[in-house]
């Protein structure tokens, strides 16, 4: 009988090896967006290049991260999410090692491009690595918390381990990737044996998402920096947008589609598309603005500034515990709407002291909207989970994180935008954050055609 109990105690135990390897991967791509912001001057100043270079050393991240990340969901399901998640760990470790070691501009660019397709096929595997891991609902919810965890913290971390390995030399910022990523590789014996789904590949539907993406985001990066009366800017915008209309016509063609439109149907699935597309608009455009804020407007160096945001990283990770036990108790409706709370009490008081803010003012906003986006982003990952067969899961997860990239991708555009393009910083800073409460006005009302 007491061996029976012992046998029934272990059972319930969980596993943490496969939520371990996806939550610190997640923090890695996350964390890589930002870090290395803080290190482009000392990285201009030894491999030159000028302005142009330092934009390409940030954007070849972005760009490729957002545009394949469809097309690694597709190969996440065909080829075994944990291949697929190891793969893609062992290549960013090499990317960083590529970067760490450059010796001019375009080299770097090169290895922040490789870093970025590296990212890509790391993002929807290990969501699917968590989701075969952990098949009891409550350990798949923790698990998926403390995987939100892991990009709350880079939020934070990235500006902060910039300004204190940037001056010691700018590589550091990418070699720090490098012993992580070997940690995870190691690990790979321990990832569950993830099934595989033949399927012929969409190629039409493939290039036309990649292309159309790379268009899109490369537009509105550019828009932000040369105005939307821009020509390339312009021309670029109206491709993406010519190009993505032709993806989703032929999704409703093909036999095989790379992105089933049916996958869009359940509510729970727009929701988690829409609220996390508005989300992460407002997350990303808030560091990005509010890290202007404190060097320009009030002087604090980039260390200093990075320092403003460890306490949202505490915070973050708090909602993101916190998320679990709320989803369970009062359910996912509810608990976006109390996420969403703290999202705009955060950029309600970045508003209203836009004028006159202190730089810890600062900080403690920061730090409600980091309770809010980490309650809200497991709840909306379940939402995706929940809605679409096992066997999805990794096209659906793709889709889920692309719409996320993309809207962080315009977020700082717009807010950049704002900040530079208008009569003051302050006037550019206050309707930023008028337009962040605008979308989670947004999310409030999808919330509320949610059944619980």
């Amino acid at each position: 009988m007491a061996g029976t109990r012992a046998v029934e105690r272990q059972a319930g135990k969980m596993d943490w090896s496969a939520g371990a390897a996806a939550s610190i991967a997640m923090f890695l791509i996350c964390m890589d967006t930002l870090i290395t912001n803080v290190a482009l001057p000392t990285i201009e100043a030894e491999l030159g290049g000028g302005m142009v270079a330092q934009q390409w050393i940030v954007d070849g991240y972005t760009l490729p991260f957002a545009a394949l990340l469809l097309l690694a969901g597709n190969l996440s399901d065909r080829f075994g999410a944990n291949r697929v998640f190891a793969l893609g760990t062992a290549a960013f470790g090499l990317s960083s090692l590529f970067c760490a070691v450059s010796s001019s501009a375009a080299m770097l660019v090169a290895g922040r491009v490789l870093l970025g397709v590296s990212a890509a096929f790391i993002l929807p595997s290990s969501m699917a690595v968590i989701n075969e891991a952990y098949r009891d609902e409550r350990q798949r919810r923790r698990a998926l918390a403390f995987w939100g965890i892991g990009g709350s913290a880079a939020s934070a971390a990235g500006p902060l381990m910039g300004g204190i390995l940037a001056p010691i030399h700018w590589s550091l910022v990418f070699s720090v990737n490098i012993p992580f990523c070997a940690a995870i590789v190691l690990m790979y014996r321990k990832l569950p044996r993830c099934r595989q789904v033949a399927k012929p590949f969409d190629l039409l539907g493939q290039v036309l998402s990649i292309a159309g993406l790379a268009c899109l985001v490369d537009g509105i990066i550019e828009a932000g920096a040369a105005g939307l009366g821009d020509p390339r800017s312009l021309g670029m915008l109206v491709a993406g947008a010519l190009l993505l209309v032709g993806f989703f016509a032929a999704q409703r063609r093909v036999a095989n589609p790379m992105m089933p439109l049916a996958l869009l149907e359940p509510r729970g699935m727009r929701m988690a598309l829409m609220g996390g597309f508005g989300m992460i608009f407002s997350w990303n455009g808030c560091v990005f603005i509010v890290t202007l804020f404190l060097q320009q407007e009030l002087g604090l160096s980039p260390l200093a500034s990075g320092l403003a945001f460890v306490p949202s990283a505490l915070t973050g990770a708090f909602g993101n515990i916190l998320s679990d036990r709320m989803a369970a108790s009062v359910g996912a409706k509810r608990a976006i709407v109390i996420g969403t709370v703290f999202l705009s009490l955060g950029y309600a008081v970045l508003l209203a002291f836009a004028g006159g803010m202190s730089a810890a003012l600062a900080s403690i906003a920061v730090c409600l909207a980091g309770i809010g986006g980490g309650t809200n982003t497991p709840v909306f990952t379940g939402l995706v989970l929940k809605s679409v067969p096992l066997e999805q899961s990794g096209i659906a997860s793709a889709i889920f994180n692309t719409m996320r990239q993309v809207g962080g991708a315009i977020g700082i555009a717009c807010f950049g935008a704002l900040a530079g393009g208008l009569a003051s910083f302050s006037l550019g800073f206050q309707v930023a954050f008028a337009l962040a409460l605008v979308m989670m006005a947004g999310i409030f009302a999808m919330a509320s055609t949610l059944e619980r």
